[in-house]
């Protein structure tokens, strides 16, 4: 691609769910800007400052631009032909000295988002054998998933809130202003919450903090303490049990009906109110409340998944939206048909998906990142060599001191990004990767998931600077050094890259010629699912909803063993909760100056002022927090947004020193203080216990 002049070009963003359309400005084959598509048929000219600083950091001068090798603690120059043979020769000598399970992969959010890349074990390595991945999904969804399969079979039926029709919508543990809606695709999803409001309809917020998402324009904030959410279901459930009665839906499509029953009877909201801290009167108008609207839907994300019982509480809103007769009805939770029919591909047998390892009895998959040191450093056959792509494990992944060690153990490190990140400071070989713009790509992250359905195929925007390739080229000439097979001994490899896409594409009848002839997209035009969910999509054995799978029941007991616990604990007891900024993505834009501006020196401790007062400390004092896993100096910021007996930080930051504002501006790495190692984890699903955790605060002295 050769380019002379200024020229416009439709793409979109790959940041997260919505893939808001964009309009970028090429000069001379390189992105100068980057502004919302007003002419785009779905997003219509939405797009977050999350997406428009992608042209930052496209141009930012501490990109990895070429490969690098660490000699004796200096990073070497090398082509990248050197670089693919020499760490194919050290993954041979590994496998051929301890066997594939000596060689893992780590994969960030961004691969998620790259349709060519994927997130599981890259097919250089898994055809030597290699099956022992982790990815940043384990740290943010991994129990949505689970949850779905175990109750509809497949996990990827993923029913989303229908907002344009509902009466009554209930977000749990959810930022929409923030992070934009995950696992629900839609462009400019606070106004999408306005809307409801404005038309009559209910916003009801469930969060131990009132959000930028909450506010007179969309709904109120039932402030709930910390990893109870679980609780606070299955006392609405018990509610409408016992008051309205379940709609007969249950009946004549759900099984194990009365094993639900038998679950919720021991939480009524007498009994769970004081642990939730919302009072019984409160938790049973909400579920009669949510039962009576003529149309209801409900929502769980970050907040809830990355708790000690994720997998639980997200079964249990599929559960509200079922009995309730709200899931597969308009204004409720239904199916989105997307261009491939991703429910069928995701059945499996839930029960059949465990495994017993090193570390106790998980799903099969992904390994839960907390571990990932564990596998280097403790397990009967320790990893040592590791793969990271797209991803910044040591600030993302609890356990920093222990990940520093591990990485330290490790005979090879290899780092593809696009950064030279904290990771890479441990790294024998650093890749450069080319960014979003710097690659074809199609969407495939909001599939099933889009209110609107549409999809969008993207050329390059801009060429690839310096020596940055694609993550896929990279990996096929490495498979192409193993001697397995490689893309790029097709006979046209750029055509063969897309020949898995294309075939997905097929399934709706789309071609990418005809995306390529439509620059903005194509909406599929299919409106949500109503009426066929039910009847149609379920891909349990018999058809049926399995509302109490029998593989629950060991998480059932530790359920009432946490409840037993959270009874027990001293009244004074805070519990820290992790949350997102929408001028921040996790580490990857802790080197944009456009998100760190003003006083964004720092991420703060914040603090409802009583707290803060009990502890002699106030605005701007330092502090410490510490918890059973480690400790941090931190700065407090004083917040009444925050409930009494609640800490929040938010996380991404830490200290990088290939990068220079990441440098100067480093902030903490929360993630010091979270568990890791056996039972940090959620065996259900292997989702890390990531927020809600028990913390202690104190002056520094």
């Amino acid at each position: 691609m050769s380019e002379t002049a200024t020229v416009r070009r439709e793409t979109f963003c790959r940041v997260c769910e919505p893939a808001c359309g964009l309009i970028a400005t090429v000069e001379e084959g390189r992105l100068v800007k980057l502004e919302p598509d007003r002419d785009h048929p779905v997003t219509q000219g939405f797009a977050c400052p999350k997406g428009l600083a992608g042209a930052e950091i496209h141009n930012d001068p501490d990109r990895l631009d070429h490969p690098y090798q660490r000699v004796n603690g200096e990073l070497v120059r090398r082509t990248w032909d050197e670089s693919i043979s020499a760490v194919a020769a050290k993954v041979r000598e590994i496998v051929d000295r301890f066997g594939p399970d000596a060689v893992a992969t780590y994969a960030g959010n961004p691969s998620g988002f790259n349709s060519l890349l994927g997130t599981g074990v890259p097919d250089a390595l898994r055809r030597l054998g290699v099956r022992r991945y982790f990815n940043a999904g384990t740290q943010d969804c991994v129990n949505k998933y689970a949850g779905s399969n175990a109750v509809f079979g497949s996990s990827y039926l993923q029913p989303i809130p229908d907002v344009d029709h509902t009466d009554f919508l209930l977000l749990i543990g959810s930022n929409w202003r923030a992070s934009k809606a995950s696992f629900v695709s839609l462009p400019a999803p606070y106004k999408r919450l306005m809307e409801v409001a404005a038309r009559g309809g209910r916003v009801v917020f469930v969060n131990p903090r009132i959000t930028e998402s909450s506010d007179e324009r969309t709904g109120p904030t039932i402030q709930i303490r910390p990893d109870t959410d679980v609780y606070l279901l299955a006392a609405m459930l018990h509610e409408i049990d016992r008051s309205v009665g379940f709609d007969r839906v249950a009946q004549s499509h759900g099984k194990h009906v009365a094993e639900l029953r038998e679950c919720i009877a021991d939480y009524p909201p007498e009994r769970v109110a004081e642990i939730c801290g919302v009072a019984a009167p409160d938790i049973a108008a909400l579920a009669r409340d949510f039962a009576a609207a003529p149309s209801a839907a409900v929502h769980m994300s970050t907040g809830v998944n990355q708790g000690r019982q994720g997998t639980l509480a997200y079964w249990l809103v599929h559960m509200l939206a079922f009995v309730t007769g709200n899931l597969d009805r308009p204004g409720g939770n239904v199916f989105a048909p997307g261009y491939y029919d991703m429910g069928a591909k995701g059945r499996s047998d839930y029960a059949a998906g465990f495994v017993d390892g090193d570390f106790g009895r998980m799903r099969a998959g992904e390994i839960p990142g907390g571990l990932l040191p564990h596998y280097i450093l403790d397990a009967d056959e320790p990893v040592r060599a590791l793969f990271v792509t797209s991803g910044n494990p040591l600030l993302s992944l609890p356990g920093e001191e222990v990940l520093r060690k591990a990485f330290e153990a490790l005979e090879l490190l290899v780092v593809v990004d696009i950064y030279p990140n904290a990771t890479s400071e441990y790294a024998d070989w650093l890749l450069p990767a080319t960014d979003q713009f710097e690659r074809g790509d199609l969407g495939v992250s909001g599939n099933t998931m889009q209110l609107h359905p549409w999809v969008q195929f993207t050329p390059p925007v801009a060429e690839p600077q310096h020596e940055r390739r694609e993550e896929w080229w990279i990996y096929a000439r490495l498979a192409q050094e193993l001697g397995v097979k490689s893309l790029l001994d097709e006979d046209d490899p750029e055509e063969a890259k897309w020949a898995r896409l294309d075939h997905m594409l097929s399934g709706g009848g789309i071609t990418r010629q005809e995306l390529l002839a439509s620059p903005r997209g194509l909406p599929l035009g299919k409106r949500l699912e109503y009426g066929r969910f039910l009847s149609e999509r379920i891909q349990t054995p018999d058809g049926k909803v399995d509302c109490c799978p029998e593989a629950f029941g060991p998480a059932l007991g530790r359920c009432a063993e946490i409840f037993a616990a959270m009874v027990a604990e001293p009244p004074d007891q805070l519990r820290l909760i992790s949350r997102r900024d929408s001028r921040m993505h996790n580490s990857w834009y802790a080197n944009v100056p456009g998100m760190k501006r003003g006083d964004r020196t720092e991420n703060r401790l914040a603090m409802h002022p009583v707290d803060a007062a009990e502890r002699g400390l106030a605005e701007r004092t330092r502090a410490v927090v510490a918890s059973a896993w480690g400790e941090l100096e931190v700065t407090v910021e004083l917040d009444d947004a925050v409930r009494p007996g609640v800490v929040s930080m938010e996380h991404g930051w830490g200290v990088q020193p290939g990068l220079r504002l990441a440098r100067e501006k480093p902030g903490v790495n929360v993630n010091v203080l979270m568990p890791h190692g056996p039972d940090s984890f959620e065996a259900l699903s292997n989702q890390q216990h990531m927020t809600g955790v028990a913390v202690s605060v104190r002056p520094v002295d």
